[in-house]
């Protein structure tokens, strides 16, 4: 029974990370699908692409509905994924039979709204710690992006004028590096660096530490099992040495020792 739970366990662990990692996927493809020209081919392809990633979120949305003990409160405390759900093949359709400006194709980015599930994926797989905190840094830099592009582009003497540039910078900073090329100069913007700063610095140190933790533990476990089969075997030594000052029970004893510590090995092997 513990068999089945633990092959459940990580076989639904796998569904989750492979949900995480078309989720990602797609959100990339949203940003490319804005920034970059592309051709008809190349963008319908990104749109079939997206097509099955969102295939996959409403399967998913749908089999956690069913599972649900209150469907009611299930829909409505998960709204946030319905923008989720919309294909971008919808706004395709709508850019090839409306003209319309800049401001409303920047509607594609509900798409955005996937970042809330990919968090919410990295908290339901086991021993993803990692993963969340990757998870996080993601969200941190599309929100960072997005907050200092809106605050710092309309002003005219501001080093970050478009996606690209905030993108650029968001990534500096998430990861401390910093060229200076980009920074902002406007009160909001230095309000949304400075958050940025900080959770950069949370997030690496604590991804530094956990992985810290999970070498020292292992390398602590190691030398655990090492230092105890060696006492065994130095004792055993210690008492073959002197066998004739030893009593009955004190060799059944030592018998009882070879014999558990040939079965160890044996596992071992």
């Amino acid at each position: 029974m513990t068999s089945k739970t633990h092959t459940k366990t990580r076989t639904k662990s796998l569904i989750y990370i492979i949900i995480a990692v078309l989720t990602v996927v797609s959100i990339i493809v949203v940003f490319v699908d804005f920034l970059f020209p592309l051709s008809n081919e190349q963008r319908w392809t990104l749109y079939i692409f997206d097509l099955i990633v969102t295939g996959i979120l409403i399967i998913d949305f749908i089999d956690r509905f069913k599972s649900s003990s209150n469907k009611v409160t299930f829909l409505i405390t998960h709204w946030y994924e319905y923008p989720a759900m919309i294909p971008l093949i919808v706004y395709g359709v709508i850019d090839s039979t409306v003209l319309i400006g800049t401001a409303v194709r920047t509607i594609r980015f509900l798409a955005l709204f996937r970042l809330v599930r990919l968090y919410n994926i990295a908290l339901m797989i086991k021993g993803s710690e990692i993963l969340l905190f990757s998870s996080l840094a993601v969200v941190t830099i599309v929100f960072g992006s997005f907050g200092i592009y809106f605050v710092e582009s309309p002003n005219p003497e501001a080093s970050i004028n478009n996606l690209h540039d905030a993108f650029w910078w968001s990534i500096e900073t998430i990861t401390t590096v910093a060229y200076g090329e980009y920074y902002p100069i406007t009160p909001m913007g230095r309000v949304i660096a400075a958050v940025l700063m900080f959770a950069a610095i949370g997030i690496l140190w604590t991804v530094v530490a956990l992985i810290t933790s999970k070498l020292v533990e292992r390398k602590v476990n190691n030398g655990n099992t090492v230092s105890i089969a060696d006492d065994t075997k130095s004792v055993i030594k210690s008492k073959i040495d002197n066998i004739e000052k030893l009593s009955k029970n004190e060799v059944r004893d030592l018998i009882r020792m070879i014999r558990a510590l040939n079965y160890d090995d044996s596992h071992d092997d």
